[in-house]
């Protein structure tokens, strides 16, 4: 989950441990995931939405 395609950037300041992909060019997938799992918190627009 933290590399290949979409651009994976992990998050900063207030969305810290949160990861972002992208899928458009406008839109984001957010995620967090660890060794079992991964956990998606938003699918759409910008994270500042969060």
């Amino acid at each position: 989950p933290s590399s290949g395609l979409g651009k994976p950037e992990q998050l900063k300041h207030n969305l810290t441990g949160l990861w972002s992909k992208r899928i458009s060019q406008k839109d984001r997938l957010i995620y967090q995931f660890d060794e079992k799992s991964i956990y998606i918190f938003a699918i759409g627009g910008h994270y500042d939405q969060l």
